[in-house]
């Protein structure tokens, strides 16, 4: 009787351990916010990233998801379709991310346009993560230069330093960043080097606008007259024409056409999904 007992009892803490062990799995994986599928971004990097998204998690009750993919049939205007059913829904539901977020997505495919980007605001992100804030990364930051040259551990660490900007500047009551109300980069102070620098060139400039002034206040005490028009060298009334005519033997014309602005990239307005969720999207190639 008490072998059977023992039996039973160790059953039971067999399931309990397993019961924790998988409670414990899916908790640790439901956290994960950073899912390269490409392998562009060592352990190392994506654990700091995963820190860096708990962090804003934590501290603003804000969600923040990286997706890298490899998908050829994935077309760039797909993306705002498909961004917004994935954060909808996570993987096959298996995740499971917070209402207000936001989801930074690269597709590696390379096809005749180069790879594509996607920012992917929803709800709450949908309108502090806007067009503004897309178009702001893409000609106010390093983000494509980064993507351009492979480093795309910076890319996504530098955008998650604007995210933080973003979200503080929204959260503590004021307006958010928008073209009305635009994010001012602080000035950085000047290194000794370039200080230095900029002096010597003030000192150039100076040496040169006193030298100038110098030989102008000297050709003004020359009380000569420099003529500059052949006919002040004629005695007035001794040489009439009586006909001119002006003959040209070539003509040369240059047209330049007027440059028309090429966009790379695009945004949309927030709009619903699908999964019923507000959502704002922008992106473009690299």
């Amino acid at each position: 009787m008490r072998k059977r007992l023992w039996i039973l009892l160790l059953c039971l803490t067999a399931a309990m351990v397993l019961l924790l062990s998988s409670v414990a799995a899916d908790g640790s994986s439901d956290a994960t916010r950073v899912f390269d599928e490409d392998g562009i971004l060592d352990d190392s990097e994506k654990e700091k990233l995963e820190n860096r998204i708990k962090e804003i998690r934590q501290e603003y009750d804000f969600d923040v998801v990286i997706r890298v993919v490899n998908m050829e049939d994935l077309k760039y205007e797909m993306l705002e379709a498909f961004t917004d059913d994935y954060y909808d829904t996570g993987i096959n539901s298996k995740y499971h991310f917070g209402e207000d977020g936001l989801l930074i997505f690269l597709n590696m495919c390379n096809d005749e346009d180069g790879r594509d980007y996607w920012f992917n605001g929803c709800e709450k992100g949908a309108v502090w993560f806007d067009n503004y804030f897309f178009e702001f990364m893409q000609k106010q930051t390093n983000f494509i230069s980064y993507l351009k040259s492979g480093d795309y551990y910076k890319a996504f660490d530098e955008t998650l330093d604007y995210v933080k900007i973003f979200l503080e500047e929204a959260t503590k009551g004021e307006e958010p960043y928008s073209y009305s109300h635009p994010y001012k980069k602080p000035k950085e102070p000047m290194s000794g080097t370039k200080f230095t620098v900029l002096s010597l060139i003030e000192a150039g400039v100076a040496l040169l606008f006193g030298k100038g002034y110098a030989k102008k206040l000297r050709n003004s005490m020359n009380t000569a007259i420099k003529r500059t028009e052949a006919t002040e060298y004629i005695n007035q009334g001794s040489f009439n024409v009586t006909q001119a005519s002006d003959m040209f033997l070539y003509s040369n014309v240059t047209r330049t056409p007027i440059p028309t602005e090429t966009r790379s990239s695009g945004g949309s307005s927030i709009h619903t999904s699908s999964g019923g969720h507000s959502h704002s999207g922008g992106g473009g190639h690299f």
